[in-house]
């Protein structure tokens, strides 16, 4: 008797098939979700219940030499990326997941060529990209859309771009902030940006806020310019501090620079956050609701964002004259102990 082992066959669709009384192309669709959709469940049960017993497992390879797709989505990340890019990551890979994609991810420098960055997914053959980087400069996009890669931009505004976006509202989350402020008894204002970092857009949230404030009757706003940082955030504060007469709300760009000015504010015994000095920011899901924090901060629909880019780029995928859409979801406030005002 040969010691020799006989390689076993590996079981094809057709076998599938046959086991489970259906057409190939019917295991075909099963094993793809986009068109799996429209297969009845007790066919579906029956396909899959004919693959565990044969032990059957798509070929990657003849999937996507057989429909042109590689199930393949790319995704570009900024390299310092914040605790909004990670999360949005992570919800953006397991919603990929559900549809039975993988996921590439690079990151950008600020001095990346977006062109470049594509090029390189191309290369791959991802079948699309999600852009969560502010993205400045050419317009390349339409450009990879009629080479077969739609790109959707997420949570960044590029107007004029020629490409689908997926963002929060964050004109409007400004102007609910100075309203905020406002109706809690606030009168001196000042706006710490972060735009000193490249990776961040963050125009549409100082433009909505200032924009409110003038409505309401209030035609000044301190502007410090601050780069996406603690230790910058905690310059912000020192140096409104310093002022003879400080103001007494500062709306912040991002979260970690509302942690810094907090902090500033609480090494200062006579000041009471919240009452004598308010401090806003964005974000912060976590540490922003610890109560040492206690931060009033406009939250990102992020989960609904994702579903949203994913959803969007997978029916720009399937057909590629889609028109291009802006989808934009309404931040939430949510107010904490930094802004309570004083008791009246």
């Amino acid at each position: 008797m040969s010691d020799r082992t006989v390689k076993k066959r590996a079981a094809t669709a057709s076998d599938v098939a046959a086991l489970a009384g259906v057409s190939q192309s019917t295991v075909s669709r099963v094993f793809n979700v986009r068109s799996g959709l429209g297969v009845r469940d007790k066919t579906r049960e029956r396909v899959l219940r004919a693959a565990e017993q044969l032990g059957y497992v798509p070929n990657e390879i003849a999937k996507t030499m057989a429909s042109g797709r590689s199930g393949i989505m790319g995704v570009v990340v900024p390299s310092a990326y914040n605790i909004f890019h990670y999360h949005a990551l992570e919800l953006l890979t397991d919603a990929f997941r559900a549809h039975s994609l993988r996921t590439m991810v690079i990151t950008s420098e600020p001095t990346d060529d977006i062109n470049d960055l594509l090029q390189r997914l191309h290369q791959y053959q991802v079948d699309g990209v999600i852009v969560t980087s502010a993205v400045l400069g050419q317009n390349v996009f339409g450009t990879w859309r009629q080479r077969g890669m739609p790109v959707i931009l997420f949570n960044s505004d590029l107007p004029g771009a020629g490409v689908s976006m997926v963002q929060s509202d964050h004109f409007g989350g400004g102007v609910r902030m100075a309203e905020h402020l406002v109706e809690r008894g606030f009168q001196r204002f000042a706006y710490v940006s972060a735009e000193k970092s490249p990776h961040l857009n963050l125009r549409s949230r100082q433009e909505g806020f200032l924009h409110r404030l003038r409505a309401l009757g209030f035609q000044t706003c301190q502007i410090i310019p601050a780069a996406y940082s603690y230790e910058s955030g905690w310059e912000a504060g020192v140096e409104l501090l310093r002022q003879k007469t400080p103001p007494d709300a500062v709306f912040c760009g991002g979260d970690v620079n509302a942690f810094g000015v907090i902090d500033a504010i609480r090494s200062r015994s006579d000041l009471v956050l919240g009452e004598d000095i308010a401090v806003a920011g964005y974000d912060a899901p976590i540490i922003g609701a610890f109560r040492g924090y206690s931060m009033t901060a406009l939250v990102q629909p992020t989960q609904q964002l994702a579903w949203d880019a994913v959803r969007l780029l997978l029916d720009m995928v399937e057909d590629p004259e889609l028109p291009l859409r802006q989808i934009v979801r309404p931040m939430v406030l949510l107010a904490r102990a930094s802004t309570r005002g004083r008791a009246r």
